[in-house]
Protein backbone atom coordinates (compact mmCIF):
# COMPACT_ATOMS: atom_id res chain seq x y z
CA UNK A 1 0.00 0.00 0.00
CA UNK A 2 2.81 2.61 1.04
CA UNK A 3 4.61 1.80 -1.88
CA UNK A 4 1.29 2.44 -4.08
CA UNK A 5 1.22 5.78 -2.77
CA UNK A 6 4.29 6.32 -3.15
CA UNK A 7 4.69 5.66 -6.71
CA UNK A 8 0.91 7.54 -7.07
CA UNK A 9 3.28 10.43 -5.63
CA UNK A 10 5.88 10.12 -7.86
CA UNK A 11 3.72 9.31 -11.05
CA UNK A 12 1.56 12.66 -9.81
CA UNK A 13 5.20 15.09 -9.72
CA UNK A 14 5.83 13.79 -12.76
CA UNK A 15 2.77 15.35 -14.76
CA UNK A 16 3.21 18.17 -12.76
CA UNK A 17 6.68 18.91 -13.48
CA UNK A 18 6.07 17.89 -17.32
CA UNK A 19 3.56 20.34 -17.46
CA UNK A 20 5.57 23.45 -15.94
CA UNK A 21 8.70 22.54 -17.70
CA UNK A 22 6.37 21.89 -21.00
CA UNK A 23 5.01 25.76 -20.56
CA UNK A 24 8.39 27.02 -19.35
CA UNK A 25 10.01 25.74 -22.77
CA UNK A 26 6.91 26.69 -25.09
CA UNK A 27 7.71 28.48 -28.17
CA UNK A 28 6.32 31.15 -30.44
CA UNK A 29 6.65 31.57 -33.98
CA UNK A 30 5.83 34.04 -36.06
CA UNK A 31 5.72 34.33 -39.78
CA UNK A 32 8.29 36.81 -41.32
CA UNK A 33 8.26 38.07 -45.11
CA UNK A 34 10.37 39.58 -47.16
CA UNK A 35 9.60 39.96 -51.22
CA UNK A 36 13.49 40.16 -52.00
CA UNK A 37 15.36 37.19 -52.96
CA UNK A 38 17.84 35.91 -50.36
CA UNK A 39 20.84 37.77 -51.11
CA UNK A 40 19.49 40.89 -51.06
CA UNK A 41 20.45 42.88 -47.54
CA UNK A 42 17.12 43.68 -46.66
CA UNK A 43 16.08 39.83 -46.48
CA UNK A 44 19.90 39.47 -44.93
CA UNK A 45 18.57 42.18 -42.22
CA UNK A 46 15.55 39.85 -41.86
CA UNK A 47 17.41 37.12 -41.28
CA UNK A 48 19.44 38.52 -38.53
CA UNK A 49 16.58 39.67 -36.44
CA UNK A 50 15.25 35.98 -36.38
CA UNK A 51 18.57 35.12 -35.57
CA UNK A 52 19.40 37.23 -32.79
CA UNK A 53 15.39 36.88 -31.64
CA UNK A 54 15.80 33.10 -30.81
CA UNK A 55 19.02 33.56 -29.12
CA UNK A 56 18.22 36.66 -27.00
CA UNK A 57 15.09 34.24 -25.45
CA UNK A 58 16.39 31.05 -25.62
CA UNK A 59 15.08 29.80 -28.31
CA UNK A 60 11.32 30.73 -27.08
CA UNK A 61 10.81 33.26 -30.02
CA UNK A 62 11.28 31.81 -33.68
CA UNK A 63 10.83 34.40 -36.72
CA UNK A 64 10.43 32.25 -39.49
CA UNK A 65 12.04 34.25 -42.55
CA UNK A 66 9.75 33.76 -45.83
CA UNK A 67 11.20 35.24 -49.09
CA UNK A 68 10.61 36.09 -52.83
CA UNK A 69 7.47 35.10 -53.82
CA UNK A 70 6.84 32.00 -51.75
CA UNK A 71 3.87 33.08 -50.07
CA UNK A 72 2.05 35.34 -52.77
CA UNK A 73 1.98 38.36 -51.76
CA UNK A 74 3.36 42.06 -53.45
CA UNK A 75 5.10 44.60 -52.06
CA UNK A 76 1.95 47.06 -52.31
CA UNK A 77 -0.31 44.70 -49.99
CA UNK A 78 2.19 44.45 -47.47
CA UNK A 79 1.06 46.98 -45.24
CA UNK A 80 -2.87 45.88 -45.23
CA UNK A 81 -2.06 42.27 -44.73
CA UNK A 82 0.23 42.77 -41.90
CA UNK A 83 -2.83 45.20 -40.52
CA UNK A 84 -5.41 42.64 -41.57
CA UNK A 85 -2.71 39.49 -39.83
CA UNK A 86 -2.76 37.70 -42.72
CA UNK A 87 1.07 38.12 -41.84
CA UNK A 88 2.96 38.52 -38.69
CA UNK A 89 5.61 40.22 -39.69
CA UNK A 90 6.49 42.12 -43.06
CA UNK A 91 9.51 44.32 -44.37
CA UNK A 92 8.20 46.79 -46.96
CA UNK A 93 9.28 49.27 -49.29
CA UNK A 94 7.50 52.85 -47.51
CA UNK A 95 6.56 54.60 -51.06
CA UNK A 96 5.12 51.07 -52.44
CA UNK A 97 2.50 51.50 -49.06
CA UNK A 98 1.94 54.75 -49.54
CA UNK A 99 -1.12 55.34 -51.54
CA UNK A 100 -2.54 54.07 -47.86
CA UNK A 101 -0.61 56.53 -45.66
CA UNK A 102 1.26 59.86 -48.15
CA UNK A 103 3.53 60.61 -45.76
CA UNK A 104 5.71 57.06 -46.23
CA UNK A 105 6.14 58.78 -49.54
CA UNK A 106 7.57 61.80 -48.81
CA UNK A 107 11.11 60.65 -48.11
CA UNK A 108 11.32 59.89 -52.22
CA UNK A 109 11.10 63.56 -53.03
CA UNK A 110 14.35 64.35 -55.26
CA UNK A 111 17.07 66.22 -54.21
CA UNK A 112 15.90 66.52 -50.47
CA UNK A 113 18.44 64.83 -48.90
CA UNK A 114 22.41 65.09 -49.85
CA UNK A 115 23.92 62.36 -48.00
CA UNK A 116 23.59 59.39 -45.62
CA UNK A 117 23.47 62.23 -42.24
CA UNK A 118 20.63 64.16 -43.94
CA UNK A 119 18.76 60.68 -44.35
CA UNK A 120 19.73 59.56 -40.66
CA UNK A 121 17.84 63.23 -39.78
CA UNK A 122 15.32 62.45 -41.81
CA UNK A 123 14.18 59.14 -40.38
CA UNK A 124 14.80 60.33 -36.97
CA UNK A 125 12.24 63.33 -37.19
CA UNK A 126 10.04 60.55 -39.70
CA UNK A 127 9.78 57.80 -36.55
CA UNK A 128 6.62 59.44 -34.62
CA UNK A 129 5.12 59.99 -37.53
CA UNK A 130 5.92 56.11 -39.33
CA UNK A 131 5.00 55.20 -35.72
CA UNK A 132 1.28 57.24 -36.04
CA UNK A 133 0.70 55.32 -39.38
CA UNK A 134 1.72 52.18 -37.74
CA UNK A 135 -0.84 52.37 -34.30
CA UNK A 136 -3.74 53.52 -37.09
CA UNK A 137 -3.10 50.03 -38.78
CA UNK A 138 -3.00 47.80 -36.10
CA UNK A 139 0.74 47.22 -36.40
CA UNK A 140 3.72 47.86 -34.54
CA UNK A 141 6.70 49.38 -36.25
CA UNK A 142 10.18 47.82 -35.59
CA UNK A 143 12.13 48.68 -37.98
CA UNK A 144 13.18 51.95 -40.15
CA UNK A 145 15.97 50.74 -43.35
CA UNK A 146 17.26 52.47 -46.03
CA UNK A 147 17.69 51.69 -49.87
CA UNK A 148 20.47 53.64 -51.76
CA UNK A 149 20.01 56.80 -53.38
CA UNK A 150 19.99 57.48 -57.36
CA UNK A 151 22.41 58.53 -59.38
CA UNK A 152 22.15 59.89 -62.62
CA UNK A 153 23.96 57.06 -65.50
CA UNK A 154 24.20 58.74 -69.03
CA UNK A 155 25.81 58.15 -72.25
CA UNK A 156 27.62 61.36 -71.53
CA UNK A 157 29.20 63.51 -69.27
CA UNK A 158 26.58 65.81 -67.37
CA UNK A 159 28.58 68.38 -65.32
CA UNK A 160 25.94 70.99 -65.32
CA UNK A 161 22.04 71.85 -65.67
CA UNK A 162 22.88 72.88 -69.16
CA UNK A 163 24.03 69.81 -69.52
CA UNK A 164 20.93 67.69 -68.88
CA UNK A 165 18.97 69.71 -71.60
CA UNK A 166 17.77 67.09 -73.94
CA UNK A 167 18.23 64.03 -71.72
CA UNK A 168 16.10 60.99 -72.78
CA UNK A 169 15.49 60.42 -69.46
CA UNK A 170 13.87 56.86 -68.27
CA UNK A 171 10.96 58.68 -65.92
CA UNK A 172 9.58 55.67 -63.21
CA UNK A 173 6.68 57.78 -61.56
CA UNK A 174 5.13 61.25 -61.46
CA UNK A 175 8.06 62.85 -59.69
CA UNK A 176 10.79 61.89 -61.78
CA UNK A 177 8.74 62.69 -64.69
CA UNK A 178 8.30 66.35 -63.52
CA UNK A 179 11.88 66.45 -62.33
CA UNK A 180 12.88 65.87 -66.11
CA UNK A 181 11.09 68.86 -67.22
CA UNK A 182 12.32 71.03 -64.76
CA UNK A 183 15.95 70.22 -65.31
CA UNK A 184 15.29 70.64 -69.43
CA UNK A 185 15.16 66.76 -70.21
CA UNK A 186 12.33 64.40 -71.43
CA UNK A 187 10.86 62.24 -69.20
CA UNK A 188 9.79 58.75 -70.60
CA UNK A 189 8.25 55.95 -69.10
CA UNK A 190 9.73 52.71 -69.56
CA UNK A 191 9.53 49.62 -67.52
CA UNK A 192 12.74 48.66 -66.19
CA UNK A 193 12.83 45.00 -67.48
CA UNK A 194 12.94 47.27 -70.83
CA UNK A 195 15.01 50.06 -70.11
CA UNK A 196 18.35 47.66 -71.07
CA UNK A 197 17.30 47.69 -74.72
CA UNK A 198 15.93 51.27 -74.52
CA UNK A 199 19.54 52.52 -73.70
CA UNK A 200 20.93 50.17 -76.30
CA UNK A 201 18.65 51.43 -79.30
CA UNK A 202 18.85 54.95 -77.92
CA UNK A 203 15.00 55.05 -76.93
CA UNK A 204 16.50 56.09 -73.56
CA UNK A 205 20.06 57.77 -72.86
CA UNK A 206 19.96 58.40 -69.09
CA UNK A 207 18.58 56.90 -66.38
CA UNK A 208 18.24 57.83 -62.48
CA UNK A 209 18.67 54.41 -60.14
CA UNK A 210 21.19 52.93 -58.24
CA UNK A 211 24.22 51.13 -58.92
CA UNK A 212 22.47 47.62 -57.47
CA UNK A 213 19.73 47.80 -60.55
CA UNK A 214 22.81 49.32 -63.19
CA UNK A 215 24.57 45.97 -62.22
CA UNK A 216 21.45 43.79 -62.24
CA UNK A 217 20.53 45.35 -65.48
CA UNK A 218 23.66 45.57 -66.96
CA UNK A 219 23.08 48.41 -67.91
CA UNK A 220 26.60 49.16 -67.62
CA UNK A 221 27.60 47.89 -70.93
CA UNK A 222 24.98 50.72 -72.66
CA UNK A 223 25.44 53.43 -70.23
CA UNK A 224 29.12 54.41 -69.75
CA UNK A 225 28.71 57.77 -67.38
CA UNK A 226 27.67 57.57 -63.89
CA UNK A 227 26.86 60.90 -61.85
CA UNK A 228 26.42 60.51 -58.22
CA UNK A 229 23.91 63.65 -57.80
CA UNK A 230 21.81 61.63 -54.49
CA UNK A 231 18.66 62.15 -56.55
CA UNK A 232 16.40 60.29 -53.86
CA UNK A 233 16.44 57.07 -51.51
CA UNK A 234 13.61 55.00 -50.69
CA UNK A 235 13.21 53.57 -47.76
CA UNK A 236 11.46 50.02 -46.10
CA UNK A 237 10.23 49.75 -42.83
CA UNK A 238 8.97 46.29 -41.04
CA UNK A 239 6.04 45.94 -38.83
CA UNK A 240 4.52 43.81 -36.96
CA UNK A 241 0.82 42.99 -36.43
CA UNK A 242 -0.71 44.66 -33.50
CA UNK A 243 -2.44 41.24 -31.86
CA UNK A 244 0.65 39.39 -32.86
CA UNK A 245 2.99 41.90 -30.33
CA UNK A 246 -0.02 42.25 -28.01
CA UNK A 247 0.69 38.32 -27.23
CA UNK A 248 4.40 38.27 -26.80
CA UNK A 249 5.58 38.42 -23.08
CA UNK A 250 7.25 41.64 -21.96
CA UNK A 251 10.52 39.72 -21.95
CA UNK A 252 9.94 38.70 -25.52
CA UNK A 253 9.00 42.07 -26.50
CA UNK A 254 12.08 43.95 -25.52
CA UNK A 255 13.88 40.61 -27.07
CA UNK A 256 12.43 41.48 -30.54
CA UNK A 257 12.98 45.06 -30.23
CA UNK A 258 17.03 44.84 -29.45
CA UNK A 259 17.01 42.37 -32.25
CA UNK A 260 14.95 45.02 -34.62
CA UNK A 261 17.90 47.70 -33.39
CA UNK A 262 21.23 45.72 -33.94
CA UNK A 263 19.15 44.93 -37.44
CA UNK A 264 18.73 48.00 -38.74
CA UNK A 265 21.72 48.95 -37.13
CA UNK A 266 23.23 46.56 -39.54
CA UNK A 267 21.01 47.31 -42.41
CA UNK A 268 22.23 50.90 -42.54
CA UNK A 269 26.23 49.58 -42.39
CA UNK A 270 25.28 46.76 -45.41
CA UNK A 271 23.83 49.33 -47.77
CA UNK A 272 27.11 51.55 -47.76
CA UNK A 273 28.92 48.60 -48.21
CA UNK A 274 26.35 46.99 -51.27
CA UNK A 275 26.39 50.53 -52.98
CA UNK A 276 30.23 50.58 -52.83
CA UNK A 277 30.47 47.10 -54.23
CA UNK A 278 28.45 47.53 -56.98
CA UNK A 279 29.46 50.96 -57.72
CA UNK A 280 32.96 49.65 -58.01
CA UNK A 281 31.60 46.88 -60.41
CA UNK A 282 30.72 49.47 -62.74
CA UNK A 283 33.80 51.29 -62.83
CA UNK A 284 35.65 48.35 -63.43
CA UNK A 285 33.18 47.20 -66.37
CA UNK A 286 34.08 50.57 -68.75
CA UNK A 287 31.66 53.21 -66.68
CA UNK A 288 33.38 56.55 -65.63
CA UNK A 289 32.56 58.18 -62.42
CA UNK A 290 31.99 61.88 -63.13
CA UNK A 291 31.93 64.08 -59.74
CA UNK A 292 29.11 66.67 -59.04
CA UNK A 293 30.04 69.74 -58.11
CA UNK A 294 28.66 71.90 -55.56
CA UNK A 295 27.53 74.07 -58.34
CA UNK A 296 25.59 71.08 -60.31
CA UNK A 297 24.20 70.15 -56.78
CA UNK A 298 23.12 73.27 -55.93
CA UNK A 299 21.41 73.65 -59.35
CA UNK A 300 19.64 70.06 -59.17
CA UNK A 301 18.24 71.57 -55.65
CA UNK A 302 17.08 74.71 -56.79
CA UNK A 303 15.28 72.86 -59.84
CA UNK A 304 13.51 70.18 -57.50
CA UNK A 305 11.92 72.74 -55.82
CA UNK A 306 8.70 72.80 -58.17
CA UNK A 307 8.52 69.06 -57.84
CA UNK A 308 8.51 69.73 -54.28
CA UNK A 309 5.45 72.24 -54.47
CA UNK A 310 3.15 70.11 -56.63
CA UNK A 311 3.79 67.05 -54.34
CA UNK A 312 3.25 68.91 -51.10
CA UNK A 313 -0.34 70.57 -52.99
CA UNK A 314 -1.44 67.09 -54.06
CA UNK A 315 -0.92 65.87 -50.71
CA UNK A 316 -2.43 69.19 -48.84
CA UNK A 317 -4.91 66.78 -46.75
CA UNK A 318 -2.22 64.86 -45.34
CA UNK A 319 -0.80 66.97 -42.51
CA UNK A 320 0.98 64.87 -40.85
CA UNK A 321 3.64 64.57 -44.33
CA UNK A 322 3.34 67.93 -44.45
CA UNK A 323 4.30 68.88 -40.90
CA UNK A 324 7.45 66.26 -41.52
CA UNK A 325 8.24 67.75 -44.93
CA UNK A 326 8.41 71.34 -42.83
CA UNK A 327 10.31 70.37 -39.63
CA UNK A 328 13.36 68.38 -42.07
CA UNK A 329 13.63 71.67 -43.79
CA UNK A 330 13.92 73.86 -40.82
CA UNK A 331 16.19 70.82 -39.02
CA UNK A 332 18.69 70.98 -41.93
CA UNK A 333 19.03 74.62 -41.81
CA UNK A 334 20.34 74.34 -38.01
Amino acid sequence: MKLSCKTAIYLILTIIVSCFSGAAFAKTTLTALTVWNEENYQTRGLQLMAKRVSELTGGELELRVEFGGTLGYKGPELLRAVGDGQLDIAEMVATNVAGDAPVLGLRTLPMMMADWEEVALFDKLAKPYYDAVCEKRNQHLLVISPWPFGGLWANKEVKALADMKGLKLRAYDRNGALFATAVGAQGLNVPYAEAYTGLATGLIDSVITSSISVREGRFYEVCKFHMPIAFATATSITTINKASWEKLTAEQQEALETASAEAQEFLWEEVKKVVAENDQFCYDNGVTLVPVSTEFHDELVKASESVAKDWLESNKDAKDAIALYNEFMDSKKK
